[in-house]
């Protein structure tokens, strides 16, 4: 009895030991001898377009990219600068879940002369924007201008 305990206990660790850990796919074979080198991935620059559409990326070409993106917006809290509204196109340099987040940066760009505003879109997300125009073409200028400082301005047009 104590035997046969004994056997079928090594039986059931032999099946498990043989068949956990393997996949059921059959993983393909790169034949012996084979010399295949990897290669960078390759970057495509298309010049931009002058329509926007929504979610639109388009590169432009120093190989950076350029985002647009359509938003029902509004001013935030304790906004009261409604001529910013007056315009098609808005550059925002910064967004934040945060309102106090976005208050700050408003308050640096302000003390060095310039013009900012916050708004909150349909989702909570708070925009800083640092200009505002009815010029798509003057946007990207704004942008290409600020771009140093930053990197990842985008224009946003209100749906």
């Amino acid at each position: 009895m104590n035997k046969t305990i004994r056997l079928t206990l090594a039986l059931a660790v032999v099946m498990l030991a043989t068949s956990a850990c393997k996949t059921k796919q059959k993983i393909a074979e790169i034949p012996a001898g084979a010399n295949i080198e990897a290669t960078a991935p390759r970057t495509v620059v298309t010049k931009p377009t002058p329509a926007v559409t929504p979610q639109t990326e388009q590169r432009v070409a120093s190989n950076e990219t350029e985002v647009t993106r359509n938003e029902n917006f509004s001013l935030a809290e304790g906004e009261t600068n409604t001529d910013a509204l007056k315009y098609k196109y808005h550059v925002v340099v910064g967004s934040f879940t945060k309102q106090d987040n976005a208050k700050g940066l408003k308050s640096k760009l302000i003390n060095e002369g310039n013009k900012a505003i916050v708004v909150v879109n349909e989702k909570g997300m708070f925009r800083v924007l640092m200009t505002s125009v009815n010029d798509y073409q003057k946007a990207h200028a704004f942008i290409k201008n600020i771009s140093t400082r930053f990197p990842d301005a985008w224009v946003l047009v209100q749906k």
